[in-house]
């Protein structure tokens, strides 16, 4: 006997009593209530704290950046921009022309492969060249650029996309190399000092003045266009997120500043399993994934991650033979073969029919045999992991702003917004502080997959209470490893001149 039908969808009366069973515990595991967020919400502070604190065992990694202070949009100058984030190199060029408007030059350029594993001076080497050829190409004069910042030497922001331990907003000393990069010489050195020999080598005229990761790129170049950006995300391939720290909470370090960037590295969030809802289908993932047991967090709402979860319950329905008749395919049998973008192009779909369903199980998956109950039923699924992932992804992002709110950089603006889930939730209250608090955010996921910002949108409410609907607004960030890096050296270069 089913105990809650309502949360089958309303097309379920077609459905086998078995099907409905199965399918409803499934749904059990991934359905998160407010009160299952919220002590969520709980746990991930209390992480915060320890990351930010001297404890040793913890789970968030809450690295200071060295960054203080946020663009305005008044800025002006011209800053180069390098973002080296696996194979593909890329240089820019931003103008900052004040009043919120930027241009930009870029250039790719295609990183040899036998440099993957060359000496570093060799891959170091190579790039300068590149920045030497894009000033070359694009006839940028130090001396003569619009804006000019001053100097005759280019500031330069670098978004180097591998583990480093920062200790300074220019410095970062490489932990290990990933994606497939394995160059000697680099790991325990600073990649800053590595990058400004080889341009000095080259004789290019240029200063690394900082180094950033995309979450606070993304940060940064969403504040230039919207003032009051609090918290930078990445919801794409994978997750991460940057926040503003008041410095006093910062036990890691001193600075004299009043407020500092923190890279929270939160995919690293419970990451022994201690409070997160995981299901049997996400420990198969993480079991079979090539990083088990680590970013546990990350591997519940991240593009890399969630057609595996889903491809994993769908076999389990099929192994229970509720599910296309108990038959899979060649295609569905493999690791990673169901896409993310399958679960987008399945959850688009509005049809009385679900044929476009029916195409992606048939071209993509090789699933020839599938009833209206079926495509039912899969899309179901997808929404069941899409949604938990969406409500995820809120309850950190509410977290991180209650962090704000109680003993941080947004501490004395006033927002009314609910410290704890029981506090009264006040819709006719005033809103404190008119300016809303923003989040940029870049990624694939929370840019195109269905209905992922509004379910954001409706968990915030859940958790801050109804005023999160308009004091804070999630908008997409554009470019943040490239307009954000330029602003980074912009702010090493402002904080230089006054030191």
């Amino acid at each position: 006997m089913l105990s809650s039908p309502s949360i089958l969808p309303t097309t379920h009366s077609k459905w086998s009593a078995r099907q409905c069973e199965l399918v409803e515990s499934i749904a059990n595991e991934f359905i998160l209530s407010t009160s299952k967020l919220e002590a969520l919400s709980k746990e991930f502070i209390h992480q915060m704290h320890a990351g930010l604190g001297q404890d040793k065992s913890k789970d968030l990694a809450m690295i200071p950046t060295f960054i203080t202070g946020r663009p305005d949009g008044h800025e002006r100058g011209c800053y180069l921009a390098l973002d080296l984030g696996g194979t593909n190199l890329r240089v820019c060029l931003i103008t900052l022309k004040g009043n919120h408007e930027l241009e930009t030059q870029q250039k790719p350029f295609k990183v040899p492969e036998h440099l993957q594993e060359a000496h570093v001076s060799e891959l170091m080497d190579f790039i300068a060249i590149s920045i030497k050829k894009f000033i070359a190409n694009k006839h940028i004069n130090a001396k003569i650029v619009e804006h000019r910042t001053g100097s005759d030497t280019l500031e330069l922001g670098f978004t180097f996309s591998f583990p480093v331990a920062q200790t300074a907003i220019d410095a970062g000393t490489l932990l290990r190399w990933t994606k497939g990069f394995n160059c000697p010489g680099a790991v325990g050195n600073d990649v800053v000092q590595l990058l400004q020999d080889a341009l000095n080598r080259k004789e290019v005229n240029v200063h690394v003045a900082a180094l950033v990761n995309d979450t606070v790129g993304t940060l940064l170049a969403h504040s230039y266009q919207n003032p009051n950006t609090f918290i930078g995300a990445i919801f794409g391939t994978g997750t991460n997120a940057s926040y503003v720290e008041s410095a006093q909470s910062i036990k890691t370090m001193k600075t004299d500043a009043g407020e500092m960037i923190i890279n929270i590295e939160w995919g690293n969030f419970d990451k022994d399993k201690a409070f997160l809802p995981v299901t049997i289908h996400d420990n198969k993932l993480d079991r079979e994934s090539i990083n088990p047991g680590i970013h546990v967090f990350e591997k519940m709402i991240s593009g890399m991650y969630l057609g595996e979860i889903t491809r994993n319950v769908l076999l389990h329905l099929i192994d229970h033979r509720v599910l296309f008749e108990g038959t899979s395919s060649d295609i569905l049998n493999q690791h990673w073969a169901f896409e993310t973008k399958y679960m987008s192009d399945i959850e688009k779909d509005s049809s009385s029919t679900l044929i476009p369903i029916a195409q992606v199980l048939e071209q993509k998956l090789g699933i020839y045999l599938n009833t209206q109950v079926d495509r039912e039923i899969v899309k179901f699924v997808c929404q069941l992991v899409g949604k938990r992932a969406a409500r995820l992804s809120a309850m950190a992002t509410a977290a991180v702003i209650r962090q704000g709110l109680a003993h941080g950089a947004l501490h004395s603006h006033g927002y009314p917004l609910k410290l704890d889930l029981d506090e009264k939730d006040d819709a006719d209250k005033g809103t404190g502080s008119s300016e809303a608090i923003r989040v940029g955010i870049d990624g694939s996921v929370f840019e195109h997959y269905p209905h992922f910002k509004e379910r954001m949108q409706e968990c915030l409410a859940e958790l801050l209470g109804s005023h999160a609907n308009e004091l804070v607004q999630l908008g997409i960030a554009k470019d943040g490893s490239g307009v954000g890096a330029a602003l980074a050296a912009l702010i090493a270069a402002k904080n230089t001149k006054s030191a």
